[in-house]
């Protein structure tokens, strides 16, 4: 493809037999690897002799560095070429993973780890995009639908894949699984464009307060150290003043001035982070009230898992017809739905608990793929690639966010009333939905 000057839609055909599925294909490792590693934590613990809290860093760490890539791949974009950065991200996600498996200690392992997250976060980030500014207008939906029921289905079907690579070959065979990716590198720098950019100054101060902040609010809330809170506060306070003061700052202050884009942002947390406890409750639920082993509750949460990539499929497809403001409150009843079904029959037949998660991670894959839709046209076009990228920052704080305050409501000691923890934890989650569906209904209602 010749250089452009600005963005130009991509080929449909191309877009569709060509290049949606090398990212599909990449997304899926990306996830696999952010999630798998969950099912190796004890083995991982047992091998360096850790802590608890320490071998946690192994989930955290990641999680973190993830967070922060999202942004700055879109920020990056602005100066590179996205079929440049997606070659560096994959070729990172690489080299931390052969860093991992060939080191000898926990700090190794660290590294590793660090490195896979600094390169896979561009993935999802460069991906979104792609389907925001490059794909055809009646495409995008499809393409977003796409990326979400990738996530979806990569994310359930990780503790299998996991489960399986560790019992059978040791946890180290778990950083092989994104060493696939690098046979798609020569097709996304022969299908995407060769953009023509123009050099632009790099706030690197900005960059810092703004990373800073982020790695502090996400340690307060997944650590539970609420002491992080002040640092963050500080960090962001500082941002907030730096931003405004410079002519080309980390991100535009006119973004946080979108009435619609900040509360959508609001709203990417109400309705995510009950999914993500949804997700993380669950397993912990089917060991502890059933007694199942790992195996028996991976096939339990899979057709969750496939629920969820279908949904995600057809809820890009309809997009255009029915609007994806309508497809997102669609979403959040379904969601709410099996997380009310899961508060009143999660002590029924473990297989009663799967055709809830049908219910609610289909839900939870609609949400994604049509809100990110949504909110993408809340955008002026030259600030389309930073603002999707904080998105996509919301979207995994949302996670940490709903996996910690799930694991807090599961260890409060309940007083002597008729109802177990989960009965509280999926009611709760399912008020916070609520909570979103009527924000979204009334930040989004002269669109419906």
């Amino acid at each position: 493809m010749s250089p452009t000057n600005t963005p130009q839609p991509l080929d449909a055909k191309l877009l569709q037999t060509r290049i949606m599925p090398i990212l599909a294909f990449a997304i899926l490792f990306s996830v696999l690897n952010g999630v798998m590693f969950n099912v190796a934590i004890p083995d991982i613990a047992a091998t360096f002799s850790l802590s608890p809290s320490t071998v946690s860093w192994v989930v955290s760490a990641y999680v973190v560095m993830f967070a922060l890539g999202s942004v700055l791949y879109a920020k990056l974009a602005e100066r590179f070429a996205i079929r440049d950065l997606i070659s560096v991200g994959l070729g990172l996600f690489s080299l931390g993973s052969v860093v991992g498996y060939v080191g000898d200690s926990f700090a190794w392992l660290m590294i590793g780890r660090l490195i896979q997250a600094s390169g896979a976060s561009g993935i999802p980030a460069l991906g979104m995009m792609l389907a925001t500014l490059y794909a055809p207008a009646h495409l995008k939906g499809t393409v977003l639908g796409m990326f979400a029921s990738t996530v979806a289905f990569a994310a359930g079907i990780a503790p299998l894949v996991g489960g399986f690579l560790a019992g059978n070959f040791g946890w180290k065979a778990l950083f092989f699984l994104p060493l696939a990716t690098l046979i798609v590198i020569p097709a996304f720098r022969r299908f995407l464009p060769d953009e023509i950019k123009h050099p632009r100054p790099f706030d690197f101060f900005g960059a810092t307060a703004f990373a800073v902040a982020i790695t502090a609010l996400l340690f307060a809330v997944t650590k539970g150290r609420w002491d992080l809170l002040l640092g963050a506060v500080i960090a962001a306070a500082l941002f907030a003043w730096h931003i405004r003061r410079v002519s080309a700052p980390f991100l535009p202050p006119a973004l946080f001035g979108l009435r619609r884009y900040r509360s959508g942002l609001i709203i990417v947390i109400l309705a995510i982070a009950p999914a993500f406890a949804m997700m993380f409750a669950v397993p912990i639920m089917l060991r502890d009230v059933h007694a199942l082993d790992t195996m028996a509750i991976g096939l339990v949460t899979f057709p969750g898992a496939m629920s969820g990539a279908l949904a995600g499929y057809f809820a890009g497809k309809f997009s255009a017809r029915l609007t994806p403001y309508r497809i997102v409150l669609g979403g959040i009843v379904i969601l709410g739905s099996g997380l009310i079904a899961l508060m009143v029959l999660h002590r029924f037949d473990p297989w009663v608990t799967a055709l809830c998660l049908v219910c609610g991670n289909g839900g939870f894959s609609i949400i994604h793929s049509s809100l990110a839709n949504t909110i993408s046209e809340t955008l002026e076009r030259v600030n389309t690639g930073v603002g999707m990228g904080l998105f996509n920052l919301t979207f995994f704080l949302s996670g940490a966010l709903g996996t910690a305050a799930a694991g807090r409501v599961l260890s409060i000691p309940l007083p002597s009333i008729p109802v177990d923890a989960y009965t509280v934890l999926f009611g709760v989650i399912a008020l916070v939905s609520g909570c979103a569906f009527v924000a979204f209904r009334r930040v989004f209602r002269q669109a419906l």
